[in-house]
């Protein structure tokens, strides 16, 4: 479970700007809360905010440190990522602090990094089960001259030779190469299950591998996986039909390739069967392709390729729809409705503006589900959304609603509804839409506006 998430110099968060998913005092929707070695965490959160406030680059914020912690500095776009309002925090570091509950144990890990030179300047990681001192399970940190790395650690090896895996890391690897690699991805990667020293190495990772983050662009690329397998197909037709889609089955069909792709020019349609092809003998047995047009997976049977369209059935059998045929709403439902079972697993999913082509009822009945599915295990459901009607406190909690609000320098600001101690029995719609907690758009007359004013009147006088 994600407890708390703090983020520095990235994007519009310019100071240093905390996320919470502890939970309060107050005793109401006890089904909206895990307990972890008798720590009582939130399983949802839901954030709110004008267009611009910061909403989506608190998700990218995540996203990018999650990123960096599975695939690597090298394989992350830092470019532009600071704060650019103030030209000046280029040369600041972003800082990135997760603090989580994993196989059984809190830890604190975080990094720094340099945006002006793309490479990692510190890294920490700390077990925090015991709250009156902090286990380190290592410091990285520059020496005074900042041309190297030491590292400092709390652990006690039980042989010489696993003490020598672990610093291994700082003897075989250049300084450059180090500026480039974390210290908890290399060391996981090195280290045998059998050693306990290594344990909080493989948590955390084990934690970021489990973090899903959805953004509206987002595709689930395993539809037709899950129409291979019978149970994972019915629970999908179950969910389309509880979410009143009007489908009633899905399945899939073997079309011919030109077909399926029948909206591209002639020589694009070439150009991707040839890379296709080579892409399946190098890389595997199947693809999957999906776009605003089709759910299509491709196949290389005996060199050649099979293509399978997805198609739905809204009552007549003998004339399925196409993705394409599907509403907005219908189309985004294929790509949450998976999320569900990635929920079952101890997930922490974020999804970026939830309520995107959903009617309201479906986006409450999705929470809803949410909730209902998860009751017996710690997963989290993270969302950013315009739907004011989900700020009702008999459907959440007081302190699963956060705001976020731009400021005067454009920086973002994030806090929780807790700050305004609101009753339970307090309207928040009404009184969040009137403007009482912030983080609403302010609609500002400009001078364009006034002189298109004036032209128009006179030309009225004119006529």
């Amino acid at each position: 479970m994600l407890i708390r998430f703090s983020v520095e110099n990235f994007l519009s968060f310019k100071g240093l700007t905390e996320f919470s998913m502890v939970a309060g005092k107050m005793t109401r929707h006890s089904g909206h809360i895990a307990t972890c070695n008798n720590k009582r965490m939130l399983k949802g959160a839901f954030i709110f905010g004008a267009n611009a406030s910061g909403k989506t680059n608190l998700i990218r914020a995540i996203a990018f440190a999650k990123n960096i912690v599975l695939n690597g500095i090298e394989n992350t776009n830092c470019d532009k990522k600071y704060f650019r309002i103030d030209g000046s925090y280029k040369e600041r570091p972003g800082v990135f602090q997760f603090d989580i509950f994993s196989q059984g144990h809190f830890y604190s890990y975080g990094f720094a990094i340099s945006y002006a030179t793309a490479s990692l300047e510190e890294e920490w990681l700390y077990q925090i089960d015991n709250p009156d001192r902090e286990f380190c399970v290592f410091l990285r940190s520059k020496n005074e001259n900042n041309e190297a790395f030491t590292i400092s650690s709390d652990i006690h090896f039980a042989d010489d030779r696993q003490e020598a895996r672990f610093s291994v890391y700082t003897d075989d690897i250049s300084s450059s190469k180090m500026k480039q690699t974390l210290f908890l991805s290399d060391i996981a990667m090195r280290s045998p299950e059998d050693s306990p020293e290594y344990q909080p190495f493989r948590d955390v990772i084990k934690w970021f591998e489990h973090l899903v983050v959805v953004f509206p662009e987002s595709k689930y690329g395993g539809i037709t996986q899950l129409l291979d397998n019978d149970n994972e197909k019915t629970r999908l037709e179950n969910l389309l039909n509880y979410f009143d889609t009007g489908i009633t089955a899905v399945s899939k069909k073997e079309v011919e390739f030109d077909k399926a792709f029948s909206m591209l020019p002639d020589k694009v349609i070439d150009s991707l069967k040839t890379d296709i092809t080579k892409n399946l003998k190098e890389n595997g047995q199947s693809a999957f392709i999906q776009n605003e047009d089709s759910l299509v997976e491709i196949k290389n049977v005996n060199g050649g390729l099979l293509t399978y369209e997805v198609v739905s059935n809204h009552g007549n059998d003998t004339d399925l729809f196409e993705y394409s045929d599907e509403s907005d709403g219908t189309q985004r439902l294929f790509d949450l409705i998976p999320l569900f079972q990635k929920l079952l697993l101890n997930s922490v999913v974020l999804i970026d503006e939830l309520d995107r082509s959903l009617h309201t009822k479906a986006a409450q009945e999705f929470i809803n589900y949410f909730y209902s599915l998860t009751e017996q295990n710690a997963s989290q459901l993270i969302v950013t959304t315009h739907d004011s009607n989900i700020m009702d406190l008999d459907f959440v909690r007081q302190d699963e609603i956060w705001f976020i609000e731009r400021q005067k320098d454009h920086s973002s600001k994030l806090y929780s509804l807790n700050k305004f101690r609101a009753r339970f029995d307090k309207k928040i719609e009404k009184d969040y839409l009137l403007g009482r907690y912030g983080a609403i758009p302010i609609f500002r007359q400009v001078a364009l506006e006034s002189d298109a004013m004036e032209e128009g009147e006179q030309d009225a006088e004119t006529i």
